[in-house]
C-alpha cells in the first residue's frame, strides 16, 4: 500500500505533468503572450501550487524546453545504439529526429518554442543550443564510427553532423509552420541521399 510520502509524490507529478501539458497547449497555439493565470486555470490548479513547481513563467519554459530535448536525446541514443554499422546509425538518427515533424504529439510540443513569447524567455536561446549540441553530439559519434568500421570512410564528423542538423532542423521547422506537407518518406530519402553517399538503391 502506498505511504503518504508517495501518494504526495505521486500527487505532485501528476499537478507538475498538468501544468507543463497546459502551457504547451496554451503557448503552442500562438496569437500572443500566455498568462500564468491561463496555464493556472488550464491545469486546474492555484497559483501557490504553480509556484511549488516552477518559480515562474520562465523557469516553466527552460524546464519544457530542457525535458522535451532530453526525451528526443534518448530517443536519438536508443535508435542510433540499435544501428548494425556506423552508416547506418547516421540513417537511423535522421529517421528518428526528422520523424518528429510528423509525429503527431511530438510536433505539436514542437510548436510551443516556435512561439514568439518563447522567444522572449531570459536564456532559451543559450538552453535551445544547448540541447542542439546534445542531439548533434550523437550524430557527431555516428559519422565518428561510420568512418572508423569504413561504411562511410570519407566522413568529418563535425562538420557532416552540423550539416544533416542544420538542414533536418530546418525541415521541421518548416512542417511546424505548415510550409513543408510533402510526405514523411519522401523528405527522409531526400536528406539521406544527400548525406549518405550510396543511400537509395535499397530504400
Amino acid at each position: 500500500m502506498p505511504t503518504g510520502r508517495a501518494v504526495e509524490s505521486g500527487r505532485a507529478e501528476r499537478e507538475r505533468a498538468g501544468i507543463v501539458r497546459a502551457a504547451h497547449r496554451l503557448i503552442g497555439r500562438g496569437g500572443g503572450t500566455t498568462a500564468i493565470e491561463d496555464i493556472l486555470r488550464a491545469a486546474g490548479v492555484n497559483r501557490r501550487t504553480f509556484y511549488r513547481h516552477f518559480p515562474s513563467k520562465d523557469a516553466l519554459v527552460l524546464a519544457m524546453q530542457r525535458e522535451a530535448g532530453e526525451l528526443v536525446r534518448n530517443r536519438l541514443r536508443a535508435a542510433v545504439g540499435g544501428a548494425a554499422d556506423g552508416r547506418a546509425a547516421v540513417i537511423a538518427w535522421i529517421e528518428e529526429f526528422l520523424g518528429i515533424g510528423w509525429h503527431e504529439r511530438q510536433a505539436r510540443e514542437g510548436r510551443t518554442f516556435l512561439a514568439p513569447e518563447v522567444g522572449m524567455v531570459a536564456g532559451i536561446a543559450d538552453a535551445l543550443e544547448d540541447v542542439h549540441a546534445c542531439h548533434r553530439e550523437i550524430l557527431v559519434e555516428a559519422f565518428g564510427r561510420a568512418r572508423e568500421d569504413g561504411t562511410l570512410p570519407a566522413a568529418v564528423p563535425g562538420r557532416d553532423a552540423f550539416a544533416v542538423h542544420a538542414v533536418v532542423l530546418r525541415c521541421l521547422e518548416m512542417r511546424a509552420r505548415a510550409r513543408l506537407d510533402r510526405p514523411y518518406p519522401v523528405v527522409r530519402d531526400e536528406i539521406v541521399r544527400l548525406f549518405v553517399p550510396g543511400a537509395g538503391s535499397e530504400r
